[in-house]
């Protein structure tokens, strides 16, 4: 993680353009699409380390649509494997999450890219649930994007709203940071905070990684990072990670 760190900052200082940086393999989104009549396919590995158990989402399938410049059509779902210390393990499809994102300004003409994200997420299958490896609630989210090239890096900041069924709701934001070293490598940095209610109860996660273009359909992604925990009942994060790949057809 130091190396990630010192990495970026060497990058920050460096005279060139900067690119898009929110998405996958960070958890903040930003307001890009994939334009008109494309596909973004993301196939990853994901894991998830608490004191209580290690959740796997292997594979994690998202895939996103592009319907004209501005509009992107999602679905995402995972094929989830829950641990325990004691040595248990679940396996079983995870939530699926449906989404339609609208970036409705460019920083082109407006000086940023400005966009929404809402996304409804539901249990496949009870089996899941009944493992505690998925939820079992429904909900919305509703997020605003913003995005910015302040030329040596680019910034991109999200906050939003999420429902859960018999839960109370979640408000949460990220601030994710992007810079090329070269053409092919990105470097990566993210805060990402849930809130489910009292500010004194928010988690905070944080995670470094990028992406490695190997020609124009396929990208490498990758990232790591940790966390803390909000409320005192909360198990604590060690260890969040992501390797994946991206397709662009």
């Amino acid at each position: 993680m130091r190396a990630l760190a010192l990495s970026f900052l060497a990058a920050s200082l460096l005279p060139m353009a900067a690119v898009g940086q929110g998405g996958p393999p960070l958890v903040t989104d930003d307001p890009g699409t994939p334009g008109p009549g494309h596909w973004e396919v993301n196939v990853a590995g994901t894991v998830e380390d608490r004191q209580t158990g290690r959740l796997w989402d292997a594979p994690l399938i998202d895939a996103n649509y592009g319907w004209g410049e501005r509009i992107q059509l999602k679905i995402e779902i995972p094929w989830r494997i829950g641990t325990t210390p004691e040595g248990g393990t679940a396996s079983g499809l995870g939530e699926a999450l449906i989404g339609v994102k609208w970036r409705f300004l460019d920083q082109d003409t407006s000086g940023v890219d400005l966009g929404t994200y809402p996304q409804v997420g539901f249990r496949t299958v009870s089996s899941s649930a009944l493992k505690g490896i998925a939820q079992d609630y429904t909900s919305v989210l509703l997020p605003l994007t913003v995005e910015k090239n302040l030329g040596f890096l680019s910034a991109n900041v999200e906050i939003g709203w999420e429902w859960r069924s018999g839960e109370r709701s979640h408000e949460f934001a990220g601030l994710a940071l992007g810079r090329p070293l070269s053409e092919r490598l990105e470097v990566l940095g993210e805060v990402f905070t849930d809130i489910p209610g009292r500010l004194s109860e928010a988690s905070v996660t944080w995670d470094a990684g990028g992406r490695w273009t190997v020609n124009k359909h396929l990208i490498l992604l990758f990232s790591a990072g940790s966390g803390i925990r909000g409320s005192p009942g909360e198990p604590r994060l060690r260890f969040i990670g992501y390797l994946g790949t991206q397709w662009l057809l």
